[in-house]
């Protein structure tokens, strides 16, 4: 690990890096920002700078080559404490924080930070979803808050500030992280290996909110399906509205999920419509674009005109799908949603029109 890896928050480490050489390092801080933007890498990194024994803290460096580097990336450094939920757990419980009720206070993090350091000078722990702590738990871990030991350094990671106890919040340092730009999404997807293809890896940037762990979400096998039949679809000179509607609902169904999930994933599909729509319409302006959808340009093929009514016809086909996300986000059936906007797209999309 080191900072050329962290994507997007140069300014953070500067900041840590200055905080650090004016001698005014807290001894807690909420890292809160979107999921997949980077926070519990940049905490792993932090870490691994302030237990690198060949750099000095004000350096805020790794050399990754002394023992300590090492121990870090491999998750077996003695003084960094890294805790999430247990498996099949939905929730931190007091167990984790004070130690099983047969030795309650003899094991934990809280009792793991009131010691000495082992081989550094000071103890790390870092809390990973910290705002999934039952309210036994975070009161637990409050007093540690409270009574911090001098040698302790605390990182608290959350996706929202609200999800924590205000007491919670009031003690420790809040430091924000923004969602990644969608350059830095897709040179990380392709970096990573997670998509070959470059103008592949834009097109999900694009769609991911600046979020590499949404970036990856959408690169599902049977997601990517159903947006290729609906790009597939929207391209065709013969509008199936209900063949369409039914190999989507379908296919959200096979995918699976609680409620929720089917919700997101519905969502998804509605913004690649969106997506179609919005590179058809660039292409018949003769904008530039992020990323080339081969089926949106033979969808805006069609209109060799290229008028301003054309342009404005596929605008309203992007507006509709825009209120089917509105209706989704409202909790209306996705069923329902799905089958009615394919009607509506069937009509406007009629032979009149091609």
């Amino acid at each position: 690990m080191n900072w050329d890896a962290i994507r997007g928050h140069g300014e953070r480490v500067e900041w840590f890096r200055r905080t650090l050489r004016r001698g005014r390092l807290s001894h807690a801080y909420v890292f809160a920002g979107p999921d997949g933007v980077g926070k519990r890498l940049f905490a792993r990194t932090l870490a691994q700078c302030l237990l690198c024994q060949r750099h000095s803290n004000e350096e805020l460096l790794a050399c990754g080559e002394c023992s300590a580097c090492k121990q870090v990336v491999k998750g077996l450094h003695p003084d960094l404490h890294e805790v999430s939920r247990k498996s099949g757990k939905s929730e931190f419980t007091i167990d984790l924080f004070l130690g099983p009720p047969e030795n309650r206070g003899r094991e934990g993090l809280c009792y793991d930070l009131s010691r000495l350091p082992m081989s550094g000078d000071r103890k790390i722990a870092i809390i990973d979803n910290a705002a999934e702590m039952n309210v036994e738990a975070a009161n637990a871990f409050l007093k540690t808050l409270e009574e911090p030991s001098p040698k302790a350094l605390i990182l608290l990671i959350a996706d929202t500030l609200d999800a924590l106890l205000p007491t919670i919040r009031s003690r420790c340092q809040t430091v924000r992280f923004d969602p990644l730009s969608s350059r830095d999404i897709a040179e990380l997807l392709v970096q990573q290996e997670l998509v070959t293809e470059p103008a592949e890896a834009v097109a999900l940037a694009e769609l991911s909110g600046g979020s590499l762990a949404v970036a990856t979400q959408l690169l599902d096998p049977a997601l990517r399906e159903l947006r290729d039949a609906l790009y597939l679809q929207l391209a065709s000179d013969q509008f199936q509205s209900f063949a369409l509607a039914e190999k989507l609902t379908s296919g959200i169904e096979a995918i699976g999920g609680d409620t929720a999930t089917q919700r997101r994933n519905t969502l998804w599909l509605v913004r690649f419509g969106l997506e179609f729509f919005r590179a058809a319409a660039l292409h018949l302006s003769d904008q530039p674009q992020g990323a080339i959808i081969p089926a949106a340009v033979s969808f805006a093929r069609r209109f060799e005109a290229r008028s301003p009514e054309d342009f404005e016809f596929v605008m309203s086909l992007f507006e509709r799908v825009a209120e089917t996300e509105q209706h989704i986000e409202s909790n209306v059936s996705v069923s329902r949603c799905l089958e009615v906007l394919c009607e509506d797209l069937g009509r406007k999309l009629s032979p009149t029109r091609r």
